[in-house]
């Protein structure tokens, strides 16, 4: 591989592999937002990089490590759900989604390159304006959609493309924020577009749990005030200038007659009835599709409606039983507060100098992205959504790599709970 310019991919790479290995990451996140099949392939370049480079020269560690513990936790305990489950090796299968979890421990080591890991979130804004852009071209050629037809850019389902859009936006408005308007001005006009997908996709539990949820978080976190208080103007205002048609879908999130309101309630009741006779290895990881339908509650709804239960607490634990959620719920905490632990101390790093503004940018995406996965998450199973964890997984583990950057400020002496 040819030297590359230092515009084009941040200094401080050794050697080919480490470059090579760095740009399947980068590749691997950004290009979730298109392609999956593209990302998890890249994502395998990056791993097989990474562990070559262990071979040969070896690495110091990172407080990321000690997330091994929870995630091994979760994944043995899916694997004992798995084989206890009806269908073992169907079940046996979904263990494979836990490769994804490569990107907590391939980030902070490859990334900790001074400005690497903005550099990633530019490639990202890249990728993500193109898919914006598709999801507002779909809705020029058929503005008359239905909730079952909405805009989906390149994503097979308009869930997925929603959950990845709102990830975007907060990191778009972490990234402005940290940087100023004068260096991330461009950052604006993408976070417009890629807002106004978000909002043309109707999704209601991204747009106005995750997305609003994610961003008040992002300005809360640094103090922004005024700016939260803008952010709810503008929120006020976009709804009262809106058709007819997405007000009534709006409203109707509020509104346990509407038939999408009535349908989440069956899910939750159904999952409720299924927990309580499975309650210490659930049904297993593909087993909830079928159990469901001898639990569901009105015969009404048609079987696909049952495909997953809508709410990350709820499905995980009819997959994996109670402690299986205890063990999920310990991870996605470690992941919370070692977010609002790391942002604490780039606060404190003193002036704003580049290393700096990367560090309280990156936590700050972490803190927003985490909230809004888990607020969205209460009427959406998102953490199932391989493209969603994937750029999940890389904005909260991007903090860790503070743990090798050059003069990146020291992390808080507090223990994680990892």
């Amino acid at each position: 591989m040819p030297d590359l310019p230092n515009h084009i991919l941040p200094a401080g790479f050794q050697d080919n592999v480490q470059r090579a290995a760095f740009l399947c990451l980068a590749g691997s996140v950004s290009l979730v937002l298109v392609s999956i099949a593209a990302s998890q392939i890249l994502l395998a370049g990056a791993c097989a990089g990474f562990l070559w480079e262990r071979a040969r020269r070896g690495g110091p560690s990172v407080s990321s490590s000690m997330l091994a513990w929870p995630i091994l936790a979760l994944g043995l305990w899916t694997a004992l759900a798995a084989i206890l489950s009806s269908d073992v090796l169907l079940n046996l299968a979904k263990l494979k989604k836990f490769l994804l979890f490569a990107v907590v421990f391939l980030v902070p080591v490859m990334a900790a390159k001074a400005g690497a890991r903005a550099w990633i979130y530019r490639a990202i804004f890249a990728v993500a304006g193109v898919s914006a852009s598709a999801g507002l071209v779909q809705f020029a050629l058929d503005p008359q959609r239905d909730a079952l037809h909405r805009i989906k850019g390149f994503m097979s389902h308009w869930m997925t493309f929603s959950g990845t859009l709102m990830l975007v936006l907060i990191a778009l408005a972490a990234y402005l924020l940290c940087y100023g308007f004068r260096r991330a001005w461009w950052s604006a006009p993408l976070a417009l577009l890629a807002a106004a997908s978000l909002y043309l996709s109707q999704t209601r539990s991204t747009l106005l749990l995750g997305a609003t949820a994610g961003l008040l978080a992002v300005a809360l976190a640094h103090r922004r005030f005024r700016t939260m208080a803008g952010l709810v103007a503008l929120i006020a205002a976009a709804y009262l200038l809106s058709p007819a048609v997405i007000q009534h879908r709006l409203r109707a999130a509020f509104d346990p007659n509407d038939p999408n309101t009535r349908n989440r309630i069956e899910l939750f009741g159904t999952a409720a009835r299924l927990i309580r006779d499975h309650p210490w290895f659930g049904v297993g990881p593909q087993g909830v599709a079928v159990a469901a339908q001898s639990y569901r509650g009105d015969s009404s709804y048609p079987v696909w409606m049952y495909q997953h239960m809508h709410n990350n607490f709820l499905q995980i634990a009819a997959e994996r039983g109670i402690p299986g959620l205890l063990l999920w719920c310990w991870l996605m905490a470690a992941f919370g507060w070692d977010a609002w632990k790391r942002l604490r101390a780039a606060q404190r790093a003193g002036p704003p100098s580049h290393v700096v503004r990367e560090a309280r940018m990156v936590s700050t995406a972490a803190v927003g992205a985490w909230l809004a996965l888990m607020a969205a998450g209460m009427f959406e199973y998102n953490f199932g959504d391989s493209e969603v964890l994937i750029l999940f997984l890389f904005m909260v583990s991007a903090p860790y790599a503070d743990d090798l950057a050059p003069s990146a400020p020291a992390p808080h002496p507090e223990e994680g709970l990892a």
